[in-house]
């Protein structure tokens, strides 16, 4: 088996590996890694790749976290990803992709964070000039303004902490406005639509330590056991709760009830240190504390189902190919700090966030692509991570001289043609590679320019590694370039490829 992260280019590694499905098998799994609206408008070009390259019919989950599940929720409500047309998959998303350029869900136009943003920060100057007000009149010896500043210092300030509490609520205003077509939509309802691909959330559950994944077909927790019941949680709840980052967002706290789910008591064998836990809610977080590439969720299938009977009521199999969209950005370059101050403290808090997912994605993917080798392991994969050109895989696995060409070689030099044919060189490919990787990790608007240009690096370096490790996709075909610009203007139309 076979990986880009370490692959093995000789024609002897190389051997056919994708007989094709039999009729009605889907056993393809996606996976959209954290990452902000950088992850999301990648994760999207890699989708728009798949439903191109025809794998629409063959896949069976796509498995989300963080930025990566907004992508996850946008499409899930749409057309059918496992049967609507290509072109109906891409109408649909050109109006989350121009609401990420043009507004996106924090700090930029969307209104339901743009007020909520204006009313805290009122409230924080208003409880510093009531504060100074008190601190003056009691220099000036005026008792009863030390009592009304005062007194309006304790309001304001109290104002202040609710809102603050209510930063995530007011995110997932956002993200359902905005991203998911104010739908107001839950995974009951999503549940009720029969949708072909099982499309699962993943999030960090604070009290197990363990990933927490919503579906619209399913709840399932290690320490909760999982339900086919229809769950009442809105799907705008479950897609922040994935990206509710510690610290910048209030953990979200759901009621087992909501997702139909007994509570009860983890017994002392669930817990031998801690004796019975009575639990009734769970606590959760951004799903990339846990896991930060959303594999979680194909890579334990096989275990899952052993301990859940009921999982085949959601998902008949687990993947046997697997698509890892890897929008992580990972420390290539060393990264001055500020001198000192504030800046300094949060900036070393932010960072130490930051090196903690990089390295728990450095090894999931190491492990990962150890188990794609693993001739013993059913399970197959490619990744596509936005720190690579599209030209990357095609050089690893073209022939040599005194090599027997394989499949893959003959593969990786039809995908060279691809990529000839689309009109930028290697470099400039390298260049837009580098250009991905540095988009910040914000929630704030990215520009069309910035949204086209991650469109189009996610959509071509999927297909390229698709078609180079499994054969998947037709490079005969052209693309066209001002599609993607196109997409991020919210435009749709013109056909693309």
């Amino acid at each position: 088996m076979s990986t880009s992260d370490d692959p093995a280019p000789g024609a002897d590694a190389a051997p056919a590996n994708d007989p094709g499905p039999g009729p009605g098998t889907r056993d393809v799994g996606i996976t959209l890694s954290g990452g902000g609206h950088r992850a999301t408008v990648f994760g999207l070009g890699a989708l728009l790749a798949v439903a191109d390259a025809g794998l629409r019919e063959r896949t069976t989950s796509i498995g989300s976290v963080s930025g990566g599940s907004i992508a996850n929720g946008a499409v899930m409500i749409g057309p059918d990803f496992g049967t609507a047309p290509a072109a109906e998959i891409e109408a649909h998303i050109a109006r989350t992709v121009k609401s990420i350029a043009e507004r996106g869900i924090l700090q930029g136009g969307a209104p339901a964070t743009k007020w909520y943003l204006r009313a805290l920060l009122a409230s924080i100057a208003l409880a510093a000039i009531a504060l100074l007000v008190a601190v003056v009149a009691g220099i000036l010896e005026a008792p009863v303004v030390v009592g009304v500043g005062f007194a309006l210092f304790l309001t304001f300030g109290a104002v202040t902490l609710w809102l603050f509490s209510r930063r995530s609520a007011a995110t997932e205003r956002a993200i359902d406005k905005e991203l998911l077509g104010d739908a107001r939509t839950s995974l009951a309802d999503q549940r009720d639509r029969d949708l072909s691909v099982h499309h699962v959330i993943c999030t960090t559950d604070m009290q197990g330590g363990t990933t927490f994944y919503f579906s619209n077909r399913m709840v399932y927790g290690w320490e909760f056991g999982g339900t086919t019941r229809p769950a009442s949680v809105p799907l705008s709840t479950a897609v922040q709760a994935s990206a509710c980052v510690p610290g910048a967002f209030r953990a979200r706290v759901v009621g087992l009830d909501a997702l139909s789910l007994t509570p009860g008591t983890l017994t002392p064998d669930d817990h031998p240190p801690h004796g019975d836990v009575t639990v009734d809610r769970i606590v959760i977080v951004d799903g990339g504390v846990y896991d930060n590439m959303a594999d979680s969720w194909e890579y334990g299938f096989g275990n899952r189902a052993g301990r859940w009977r009921g999982l085949g009521d959601a998902q008949a199999n687990g993947a046997r190919q697997l698509v890892v969209v890897n929008a992580s950005s990972d420390w290539n370059s060393l990264r001055p700090m500020p001198s000192g101050g504030l800046r300094f403290e949060l900036d070393s808090l932010i960072r130490s966030k930051d090196v903690q997912y990089d390295v728990s994605t450095s090894h999931r993917r190491q492990a990962l692509g150890r188990s794609f080798i693993d001739d013993d392991n059913d399970l197959d994969g490619v990744f596509v991570q936005i720190k690579d050109s599209p030209y990357r895989l095609v050089d690893i696995f073209t022939a040599k001289p005194g090599w027997t060409p394989g499949d893959k070689n003959r593969w990786a030099d039809e995908a060279r043609g691809f990529l000839d044919g689309y009109g930028l060189s290697a470099a400039e490919w390298k260049k837009i590679a580098d250009a991905s990787s540095a988009v910040a990790t914000t929630l704030k608007p990215l520009g069309t320019a910035v949204c086209a240009s991650l469109l189009e690096h996610g959509y071509m370096l999927a297909m390229a590694n698709m078609h180079v490790i499994f054969g998947h996709g037709d490079m005969t075909r052209s693309v066209d370039r001002a599609r993607f610009t196109r997409l991020a203007r919210g435009e749709t139309g013109g056909g693309g490829a």
